[in-house]
């Protein structure tokens, strides 16, 4: 015999949740859901405006190189399945900056040139922290590179906090959208070690 208060009843709408047995309450509320694609401009638009015209990178290593190696090289661990993830995000990225490009010349490369500066800022801190320990600056970088990610994802993150373009936004979101930069900057060698 089955009694009427166990028995699960899914009428009505769903937009993500749910329960098929409760003994407390729960409270949930999805106000706004937003694509990941959609994070992007955000991310790009606020440092574009920060970017000065003199950041300006000259030279270009062209040769090609596996992201997995790239991985490995710099001894990546916490954003390991993170950068494999986000990096699917990488032709959208490139897109919205070629588009935003278009409308604000050279913001592609002044975007990218600061933030390989922001790396090699973050770099240079490492490094210094880590002058004593007889290793060699590769090997320090490697010992360090998810603590110069997070370095640099935080100087961003700073960015667009300031910018004033992120107030109905979610944290959560605006991370995303980070994330699907940071990966980016990764695969264009803008951050980390590039394999020999």
């Amino acid at each position: 015999m089955i009694r009427d208060d166990y028995k699960l009843d899914n009428s009505g709408n769903n937009t993500g949740l749910m329960i098929g047995n409760n003994t407390g309450s729960i409270n949930f509320s999805i106000e706004k859901a937003t694509k990941i694609s959609s994070l992007i401009p955000i991310v790009i638009q606020s440092m574009s405006d920060m970017c000065s015209d003199d950041i300006m990178e000259n030279t270009y290593n062209l040769k090609p190189f596996k992201p997995d190696e790239k991985i490995d090289y710099n001894c990546i661990f916490k954003y390991k399945d993170i950068i494999k993830k986000y990096s699917a995000y990488y032709y959208k990225c490139e897109k919205y900056l070629n588009t935003f490009d278009n409308s604000h010349i050279r913001s592609k490369a002044k975007i990218l040139s600061w933030t390989n500066l922001c790396y090699m800022r973050s770099k240079g801190i490492i490094i210094q922290e880590n002058k004593y320990t007889g290793k060699k600056d590769i090997d320090i970088i490697k010992q360090n590179s998810d603590k110069l990610i997070d370095m640099v994802q935080n100087e961003i993150y700073e960015i667009i906090k300031n910018s004033g373009k992120i107030d109905d936004m979610y944290i959560e979101d605006i991370d995303l959208g980070i994330t699907c930069f940071i990966c980016f900057c990764f695969m264009e060698c803008k951050i980390l070690e590039k394999p020999l």
